[in-house]
């Protein structure tokens, strides 16, 4: 559905918030109804993320030609199942292929990847999530974006994620992977040139 004319994204530097449009009251079912349409603002603190993080995969996958693809929307179930997961063999996310067996995203983040020396990230068409923070980093790290198969976390000399709550957060464990000294040399430049630039401009 579109956004409201005044919408544009932005991104809450003090803490979590969340923006949710809906279609408003409806019928039980999945008629949108006739009686315009709502937005709901939920605001919360949040602290300062750890420098590094576990993550793991799962076997489930990101549907890159469904109707809902790229849109950021109510739709959870899927994320809840999969950092459950997460959470019991000791990670913070989760990440998903896609259905022809490219890494995609995690449940609530974007993911990046260092591989001789230079920063890949899965394109728009995988099936992830074109996320604020994923276009900032993009911009500011110079990061390009590429087709990954899942095998590049066994072979990536860095990992790392970014998100609204997390900004930039390198990656010290894939499953049972260990990458020593995380977060890399690339990650932390790209922490610290995110650090300084959202500094300046505090809605980019």
């Amino acid at each position: 559905m579109p956004a409201p004319p005044s919408w544009r994204p932005t991104r809450c530097r003090s803490g979590g918030c969340g923006f949710t449009y809906t279609g408003g009251l409806s019928p039980l079912g999945s008629d949108r109804g006739d009686q315009g349409t709502t937005l709901i603002v939920a605001l919360g603190e949040a602290a300062r993320r750890p420098d590094s993080t576990a993550v793991i995969t799962v076997p489930w996958t990101r549907n890159e030609r469904g109707a809902l693809t790229g849109l950021k929307t109510t739709s959870y179930a899927e994320n809840v199942v999969a950092l459950a997961r997460a959470r019991e063999q000791g990670a913070s996310e989760a990440l998903f292929a896609n259905t022809v067996g490219q890494l995609c995203e995690g449940t609530g983040s974007n993911v990046f990847v260092v591989l001789d020396g230079e920063i890949l990230t899965p394109p728009v068409a995988s099936g992830c999530l074109d996320g604020i923070t994923r276009a900032l980093a993009v911009e500011w790290t110079g990061a390009r974006e590429a087709d990954l198969p899942m095998d590049v976390l066994d072979r990536a000399d860095e990992i790392f994620l970014t998100s609204t709550l997390r900004d930039v957060q390198g990656v010290h464990r894939v499953d049972g992977r260990e990458l020593t000294g995380a977060p890399g040399p690339m990650t932390t430049k790209a922490m610290r040139t995110f650090d300084e630039r959202a500094e300046d401009d505090l809605d980019p």
